[in-house]
């Protein structure tokens, strides 16, 4: 599905040709060229593709129902109701749960509640809450990385409790975006390394910050080396920009500009997407801290994002997920991070039209 679409993009960035009009018309070009390829992915029943292999359709009804195409979202979420979730909310056992088991076990689960409440399902909203109950920290306020069944470590990352956090704030969960803040603002007091390397993991004892080289793409990341997990900022930022928005704190939206500072000195190798498409979520973050604190250096970020998404789209219209974990990504992982682009890059549109 990748090699031919590959001989036609560049490796990285080349630049950026054009103020925020034009950046505007760019990512809604990019955003329904993904929408298209991803609605012929859809079954008449709403059954996503590759729905047997892997659950990468979580993102499926959030995304379709943001890019405006709502018919398809609700039939993929009816799908997801009848054939991947339990009567309790929770995943399936199976395909529906298997990936989801022993590595950022609240994602899928809050995506699929936030889809649901933008289609007005709050029931099902409301039951993936009480599945999502026993995989929040009762402390901390972080989202425990493994399933209960599989718990070794306890360990919560940033990514899952940032998109727990927002899913919260959107669904009006406000007691679990409190205890997301909470978790947020330990886990930045207690940083070592910045601005080179950011700690992702919380523990037992606190702060991640013994990694095992195998597992140093999940806990920390390095800004002067290669395909690391980029996306943590971008996600961390949006998170705390919509809380700060939310709460009036403006301590929150300072925090969130500083994560995505981080970005500022990092390697030029951040934005190869041909080895590694982390950086994604800077667009998401953008977004959210120019929605909350507007500042001419956000907009340029977001032009540059434009350019990003623009160059690692395949003309078809799909995006492949490439990770250091993930170097030659299948169908399913495509079509699961083609739905996630289009929600980011709907998100810069919405910031980009404040802009006038």
């Amino acid at each position: 599905m990748g090699g031919e679409g590959e001989e036609t993009m560049t490796d990285a960035v080349q630049g950026v040709p054009w103020g925020v009009a034009e950046a505007r018309a760019q990512l809604e070009e990019v955003r329904d060229r993904a929408v298209r390829w991803l609605l012929d992915r859809v079954g008449s029943n709403g059954a996503p593709a590759f729905a047997e292999e892997h659950n990468g359709y979580y993102r499926l009804p959030w995304a379709l129902a943001t890019a405006g195409e709502r018919g398809a979202a609700a039939a993929v979420l009816g799908w997801i109701e009848r054939e991947a979730l339990t009567d309790g909310g929770d995943l399936r056992e199976g395909t529906p749960r298997a990936a989801w088991t022993r590595m950022a076990a609240t994602y899928p689960l809050s995506i699929i509640a936030h889809g649901a409440w933008a289609l007005e399902h709050y029931d099902t909203a409301r039951a993936v809450w009480e599945a999502l109950g026993p995989l929040q920290h009762p402390d901390t306020g972080g989202a425990y990385w493994e399933r209960p069944e599989a718990r070794a470590t306890g360990r919560q990352l940033l990514f899952p409790t940032a998109q727990l956090g927002m899913t919260a704030l959107f669904t009006g969960r406000t007691d679990v975006a409190d205890a997301v803040y909470g978790w947020f603002r330990a886990l930045i007091a207690a940083q070592p390394e910045l601005p080179r390397r950011l700690h992702v993991g919380w523990g037992p004892d606190g702060l991640i910050t013994e990694v095992p080289e195998d597992d140093a793409y999940n806990l920390v990341v390095d800004f002067a080396e290669p395909r690391q997990a980029f996306h943590n900022p971008g996600i961390g930022a949006a998170f705390l920009a919509r809380y700060g928005a939310a709460t009036g704190w403006a301590e929150a939206v300072r925090t969130a500009r500083d994560l995505l500072h981080l970005h500022d000195a990092a390697t030029g190798e951040q934005y190869r997407f041909t080895e590694s498409t982390g950086v994604c979520k800077l667009g998401l973050g953008a977004a959210a801290v120019l929605d909350a604190a507007p500042d001419d250096g956000l907009v340029e970020h977001l032009l540059l994002m434009t350019a990003w998404y623009r160059d690692s789209q395949d003309p078809a219209g799909w995006w492949a997920q490439r990770t250091r974990l993930r170097p030659e990504p299948k169908e399913f992982h495509i079509v699961e991070k083609t739905a996630e682009h289009i929600v980011w890059v709907s998100t810069m549109i919405t910031a980009l039209a404040g802009r006038g």
